[in-house]
Parts: C-alpha cells; sequence; structure tokens
C-alpha cells in the first residue's frame, strides 16, 4: 500500500463523528429541547441510524447486536430501494442527519441506488459505515451522497485480521487497497473515519493504527468491544486498555484527529456509569421498524412506513413498553455515550470549537 495518495486529507472544516459533534451534527432547537429536559410526549432525533440490512459475509468475533447475537444471524429481511427512498424521506422530516449501516451495507443489492437517492433528500451529513470489503463498487455514490465514510478497521496485520474476518486470505489486503481508493479519489468531498473495536486481543495493533489514520489525515473511532450490551470482562481494569485511552486523550488535547470529546474518551477509558439519552436518536431497521426507546433493547415501537408520526410512535411505545427504563453501567458505543455526555457537559463542546476554529484558520 503506497503512502502518497493516502497521506493527503481532506479539508476538516466540516469535519468531527457525526454523533458527537454539536457544530456539525445537533440542530440547536432539538438539542436545547433535550438540554432542557426530555418531553415524554415527544421524540426529536438529534441523528437517525437505518440498518440497511443485517447480512453480511464477514464473521467477526466482535460482532454483536444489544442481545449477544452477530448481526448476521439476524432476520435478512429487506425493502427494495424503492420503499427504502420513501422510508428516508419519513426519516428526512425528523431529523437532519443519517446514518446508514448494517450488517454491511454494501451487501443490500441495491445500496448504489439507495445512496444515489439520499442526494436529493439533502441531510446536513450521510455517515456510512461500512468493512471496506466491497467499498471499491461503491464509490461513485459514495462520492456524490456520502459526507463521512467509516471503515472498520482493527489492525494492519493482515494476517490476524484475515483470521478474524473469516472470508479468506487476502481480505484484508482488499480493505487496505479499497481505503487507498476511497483516500485518493480526485475532488474528495467526504471524511474517512477509521472504526476499531478495542478487544483484549488487539490493543498493542491499535496503536498501529492510530499512527496510520494519524499519517493519513483519517479520523480514528475506537470503542470497547461490547458482549450484549456490557463491555468484555477482559478490558474491565486492564491496564493496557487504559493506557491506550490516555493516549487517545492526551492526542485529543493536542489537537489529534480522534472521535469524541475528552470527557467522552474519560468515560470510555474509566467505562463509567453514564445516564443514557435514547431519544435523541431514531434507529430504525431493515423494514422500517422503529426501536423503542433504542436498539439494545430490541423493542418496536411501530413501523415508521405505517406510522410516520414519531411523536405518536413514542407514545405508542411508551403505552406498550413503559417509560425509558434505568439501566445499568452499559452501552459504551458511540453514538449513546456521545450524546448522552454532551448533554451531560455541554461544557465539553468548547474544546471541540477550538479545533474547529483551528481547522477554519489551518
Amino acid at each position: 500500500m503506497s503512502s502518497g495518495s493516502l497521506a493527503t486529507p481532506v479539508s476538516l472544516r466540516d469535519s468531527h463523528c457525526p454523533s458527537c459533534f454539536l457544530l456539525r451534527v445537533n440542530p440547536v432547537g432539538s438539542f436545547l429541547c433535550h438540554l432542557l429536559g426530555d418531553n415524554p410526549q415527544k421524540w426529536r432525533p438529534l441523528l437517525s441510524v437505518y440498518y440497511l440490512t443485517y447480512a453480511c459475509s464477514l464473521r467477526c468475533p466482535y460482532c454483536c447486536d444489544g442481545s449477544g447475537r452477530p448481526y448476521y444471524q439476524l432476520d435478512r429481511k429487506a425493502l427494495p430501494a424503492s420503499r427504502i427512498g420513501e422510508l428516508l424521506r419519513i426519516v428526512r422530516r425528523h431529523s437532519e442527519h443519517l446514518v446508514v449501516t448494517g450488517g454491511e451495507p454494501s451487501e443490500h443489492p441495491e445500496c448504489a441506488a439507495v445512496l444515489d437517492d439520499l442526494a436529493a433528500l439533502r441531510f446536513r451529513s450521510v455517515i456510512l459505515t461500512t468493512n471496506g470489503r466491497t467499498l471499491d463498487t461503491l464509490l461513485p455514490a459514495v462520492q456524490r451522497s456520502v459526507t463521512h465514510l467509516v471503515v472498520s478497521l482493527q489492525t494492519l496485520d493482515s494476517a490476524r485480521a484475515d483470521s478474524w474476518y473469516g472470508h479468506g486470505a487476502g481480505t484484508h489486503a482488499r480493505v487496505l487497497a479499497n481505503l487507498e481508493r476511497a483516500a485518493a479519489l480526485p475532488g474528495r468531498r467526504f471524511e474517512i473515519i477509521l472504526s476499531s473495536v478495542v478487544t483484549p486481543e488487539n490493543i498493542p495493533d491499535l496503536h498501529e493504527v492510530y499512527r496510520f489514520a494519524k499519517a493519513c489525515g483519517f479520523r480514528l473511532a475506537a470503542c470497547p468491544q461490547l458482549v450484549g450490551t456490557k463491555a468484555h470482562a477482559g478490558l474491565v481494569d486492564n491496564p493496557e486498555y487504559r493506557a491506550f485511552y490516555d493516549l487517545l486523550i492526551s492526542e485529543k488535547r493536542r489537537g489529534g484527529s480522534i472521535q469524541g470529546t475528552v470527557d467522552y474518551l474519560e468515560y470510555l477509558r474509566d467505562l463509567r456509569k453514564f445516564s443514557c439519552r435514547p431519544f435523541t436518536m431514531l434507529v430504525v431497521s431493515p423494514v422500517g421498524e422503529v426501536f423503542y426507546p433504542c436498539l439494545e433493547l430490541g423493542q418496536s415501537a411501530g413501523n415508521l412506513l405505517d406510522e410516520p408520526d414519531l411523536h405518536r410512535l413514542r407514545r405508542a411505545g411508551c403505552e406498550r413498553f413503559g417509560p425509558q427504563p434505568a439501566c445499568d453501567n452499559r452501552c459504551h458505543s458511540a453514538c449513546a455515550l456521545g450524546f448522552s455526555r454532551l448533554l451531560a457537559n455541554p461544557a465539553s463542546m468548547l474544546h471541540e470549537a477550538a479545533l474547529v476554529a483551528r481547522s477554519w484558520l489551518a
């Protein structure tokens, strides 16, 4: 893999991970409503997440939904592109920012068409998460519609990665080659973010992944491996895990391109309990079911195609399942923890604002 094309970063004027940053993501009115107090009669998402498909050809050992099952074992029912377009038009009424994820979204047979259709909906940001294996087939659509491309990368050791992927030799090399293609795309308008799952086995590898991201001008997003909803037991009180996050926090303070505020990274490092704010997000299944109050509990308030009024869906969910439960110490994931800490500590955005100002002046 050559370093020339990868070492030229996209402009960071509109950067930062969409799950954690006020200036790029949160419509001010909705943010203030959440900041002043959640109205149990209303659902005002700051970010929407659509699972395009649960299908995935890889067999990563750290893959896990909230129930403890890997996504590739979930129901593979999916909508055709025409119905997805209808669904996402409804989503757009409720949110200005969208994550398209999976499973592996590229395994939806009409993924490129779905991405192309998003351009007309004019979301302020569209984030595509992918394992990168077939990214080369999507790059024209990504260029037209995506603002943030999130590629999963846990190591630079191809043999180790291929053993985790379970898809045969050469998979990791293809992912790296596709990253290079994406980075070198003429006139690239999207930011590239490397998303790393921190497991007890790969912590040493992640130091190298961060150096790679830094050299290439990519952002790094690192979250602990979850088993169900809880951090892997091998990460709790693990000095290597803590030292890795100490490094990220130190780099972040110096302006490093790392997802999340310092406050957020400290909560990940310590695996501290936080007060979840699930109604800051709208999470939708491949067929349009709206998770209530969150993906991890696996409960549906109804289908957005049948009931496009999100406020009614929240009330229906509350009638069926009760109000938001008080959870224990769990769900240390980017969106759940990011929004919760941002609302609990809005002053943490001051450092983020300073970084944005620095990028404008660079």
